[in-house]
């Protein structure tokens, strides 16, 4: 599900246990701690995913059709 990390560091953080257990089920994890990292690995692909979008956007290359 996640890419495995090269250094894990344990943290207390205080987080809503609903909203764990809402993503557990949507991302078929089996722990609170394997959710949470599914849940940081997938945000910070997204983030990769928008900077792209905004590059090309701003290249003005994005919308356009393929061969025009």
């Amino acid at each position: 599900m996640y890419r495995a990390a090269t250094r894990l560091e344990r943290k207390n953080v205080i987080v809503d246990s609903d909203k764990i257990r809402r993503l557990k089920r949507i991302l078929k994890t089996s722990s609170d701690s394997e959710t949470i990292r599914a849940a940081v690995e997938r945000t910070l692909d997204a983030e990769a995913v928008i900077a792209t979008l905004e590059r090309l956007r701003k290249r003005g290359t994005w919308g356009k059709a393929l061969g025009t």
